[in-house]
């Protein structure tokens, strides 16, 4: 027998306001510019102001972001993870992997794509009807670093159903290698092996050193490729000085032939400030850089058309509709004026905390005096939630005397010395870049051994945690790192 039960429950939600204040909070300078005006165009009520005022930082009362029944959900105290579905992200991967981030599309310049270039070069080649076929689909297949991304029998068989063209492998293979004489040279390799070979096989009138290299590459790529240097100069019959010239020549080559040829293409990237930082002795000021977002007033003329509406005894039908309408669009547009000054504020907080949090930061400019700083840390001083706080750093760049830095990467963990003190990870980073750079490259250190130098200069680390930082830098074992002296 099915019954019916009535519960209740607490439940807090987000006002229309609050919503719009997240999604403006993440909004870096140069979006916000494009979304404000986005919201012009629909909003008739809305229209910028022209007038030569602009926005100051000085503080004004925030904006009621109750509901109607005058409820007050003020905005600070908020945990926003309740409301938005986020992973138990740590505060680090919560900046760079935040689901809530808006996406962002670029324009680029109008110019020829790597692929649309290896075409045209395509096209100067003396092809049957059939061969320009297959390479339009092989060049469609290479990837974004010059690699072909399928087998040719794959290849065979997409154009077989696609284009009913049958084709056989060997014929595949041979377009391939025409594809392959293109510019740049290595494209349409199938692994790292191939792409070198082809760059040195391009050497016109190679000496003995590329000579050596391409043997060691097309015969000897597997002792190459884990730095097994001794078994491959006693394989060649050769001393260290002639392997590390031949090693030299295979270092200079492009293991990426295609890496950077799409991005060369697209138009100049500029980076504006969201908050531009000031110096006067020891004495530090910021200011919102918001001269390119248009200051939003609201539409006079639709005003005092409400208004004299509004006075009509016997309004018609028409007239009615039209109320509604504006009063819908002033609601909307006023939400919006008063969250952008919301946003101002919030922006303001966070930056004034940020920059007393790490002022020996900001005076010196030496990352030696960047403390360790999480999100709770400003999260505490603004009494913002540590969500709110993610968003206002996301994507947000703040200019200074040193350069102009993107916000989220003065966010770092401690790092306990053996003193008691706590550094930021960006110390360790430094301090472990420096000791890598001066070990011996013939017999480069294994973690355990920089575990023990990082020791040395006070850091209380595992081996494990040393491992973890080697790796975040990109940096390899110590076995791939072994150079031939």
């Amino acid at each position: 027998m099915i019954s019916q039960k009535q519960k209740m429950k607490m439940q807090q939600k987000l006002t229309p306001q609050q919503l719009l204040l997240m999604r403006l909070l993440q909004l870096p300078v140069t979006s916000l510019e494009q979304k404000i005006k986005e919201e012009v165009e629909k909003n008739p009520m809305l229209e910028i102001d022209d007038s030569d005022d602009h926005y100051t930082d000085d503080r004004q009362e925030s904006p009621d972001f109750g509901d109607e029944n005058g409820d007050d959900d003020d905005f600070k105290g908020l945990n926003m993870d309740d409301y938005f579905d986020d992973d138990d992200y740590s505060y680090r991967e919560r900046l760079e992997k935040d689901r809530n981030v808006e996406e962002r599309n670029y324009d680029f310049s109008e110019s020829a794509s790597f692929s649309e270039s290896l075409l045209r070069q395509l096209a100067l080649r003396n092809l049957t009807e059939r061969e320009r076929i297959i390479g339009n689909e092989i060049i469609g297949s290479i990837d974004g670093s010059g690699y072909l991304g399928r087998d040719t029998s794959l290849i065979a068989n997409d154009l077989a159903f696609r284009s009913g063209v049958d084709v056989h492998d060997d014929e595949v293979e041979e377009v391939l290698k025409t594809i392959q004489s293109l510019d740049p040279a290595g494209v349409g390799a199938r692994n790292l092996q191939e792409c070198l070979s082809l760059q040195l096989h391009r050497i016109e009138n190679p000496d003995q050193d590329t000579i050596r290299a391409t043997t060691i590459v097309d015969s000897h790529f597997n002792l190459f490729s884990n730095k097994h240097f001794h078994q491959l100069a006693n394989q060649l019959k050769i001393g260290d000085d002639e392997l590390n010239r031949a090693v030299n020549i295979i270092r200079r080559l492009n293991p990426k032939p295609g890496w950077g040829r799409e991005e060369e293409h697209r138009g100049a990237t500029y980076i504006m400030p969201d908050f531009i930082v000031v110096r006067e002795g020891d004495h530090l000021t910021f200011m919102l850089d918001e001269h390119n977002s248009p200051k939003l007033r609201i539409n006079n003329d639709y005003t005092e058309m409400l208004e004299q509406l509004s006075h009509q005894s016997k309004p018609s039908t028409t007239d009615k509709e039209t109320i509604q309408f504006i009063k819908s669009k002033s609601e909307s547009a006023n939400w919006l004026i008063d969250t952008l000054q919301q946003r101002r504020i919030t922006l303001s907080d966070t930056m004034a905390a940020i920059l007393k949090f790490q002022k020996e930061y900001f005076l010196s400019g030496n990352n030696r005096d960047l403390r360790p700083m999480r999100l709770k840390d400003i999260a505490a001083i603004t009494h913002y939630d540590e969500s709110t706080i993610s968003r206002v750093v996301n994507e947000k760049y703040v200019q200074t005397e040193f350069g102009t830095i993107l916000l989220k990467n003065l966010f770092s963990k401690a790092v306990a010395t053996d003193k008691g003190d706590s550094l930021a990870a960006e110390r360790l980073k430094e301090a472990l870049q420096h000791i890598i750079d001066h070990e011996d490259k013939k017999r480069p250190l294994t973690d355990e051994a920089l575990t023990k130098k990082l020791q040395e200069e006070g850091f209380q680390l595992s081996r494990r945690t040393v491992t973890k930082y080697r790796e975040n830098m990109g940096i390899p074992v110590g076995r791939m790192r072994k150079e031939v002296r």
